[in-house]
């Protein structure tokens, strides 16, 4: 089971990354080393999921979320790692 914590509203999904949920706003990101990463997608739990009732479907949809969580920040890390190397490009003049 991916770990999930509830501080005021916000809603933490996951160590690291972390998945923040405002839930009120819905405003969602990842959070992965020192960085806020958007999340584009909305997360719904029901207030009577997170208070442990049908505890399987919390725990589907905590595993969803947070799957995709590390899969955006797995690629935001590969992008970044690439946007390193490509930019190492010499062009040399001829005379």
């Amino acid at each position: 089971m991916v770990n999930m914590r509830v501080q005021g509203n916000k809603l933490y999904i996951g160590e690291a990354p972390v998945l923040v949920v405002d839930m009120q706003t819905q405003e969602n990101y990842v959070h992965y080393e020192k960085e806020d990463i958007p999340f584009k997608k909305e997360v719904k739990l029901s207030p009577d999921l997170l208070k442990g009732k049908r505890p399987e479907v919390l725990n589907t949809a905590l595993n969803y979320y947070y799957q995709t969580a590390c899969e955006i920040a797995e690629e935001t890390r590969i992008a970044r790692e690439y946007g390193k190397r490509a930019n190492r490009t010499v062009v040399v003049k001829e005379k």
